[in-house]
């Protein structure tokens, strides 16, 4: 089961979806920490971040699962590190690439199939970005 929740930012989409799912007894998916595994990666593998092509290739094989709230990248919790300072610092410059974005949606699609989740983002049910067709959906309206 796939319950997608989105929104604009700081509207309190993280703290509904993981209600949901302790409700519904699914997983929630940080999708946040997906960008963020993305520019550690890169960061870790001295990839610039101007450099779609590069991270692309760092995130190719990189193992990647969301455990009991923890991102585990190539089997180690690296949940820490990514609200790092530098993290955080680039993780803008690294998600404003349409092909990485596309990458971790990807990532993010392989691990819903296997698992199902309530995830949330600020685009989790707009096609083709994450789970358009998701069992339900949630979404704000607009703001202005």
């Amino acid at each position: 089961m796939v319950v997608a929740i989105d929104g604009p930012s700081g509207v309190g989409k993280s703290t509904v979806a993981r209600a949901v799912a302790d409700a519904l007894g699914i997983p929630y998916l940080d999708t946040g920490a997906y960008y963020r595994m993305a520019t550690l990666v890169a960061l870790r593998r001295k990839v610039a971040v101007d450099d779609a092509p590069g991270i692309l290739a760092a995130l190719s094989g990189a193992i990647v699962d969301f455990v009991d709230g923890r991102l585990l990248l190539d089997g180690a919790d690296v949940s820490a590190e990514l609200r790092s300072g530098e993290v955080t610092a680039a993780v803008s410059a690294v998600s404003a690439h349409r092909s990485v974005r596309a990458a971790v949606v990807e990532l993010q699609r392989a691990w819903v199939r296997e698992h199902g989740a309530a995830p949330s983002s600020r685009a989790a049910t707009s096609a083709p970005w994450c789970f358009p067709t998701p069992r339900s959906k949630c979404s704000s309206p607009p703001t202005r």
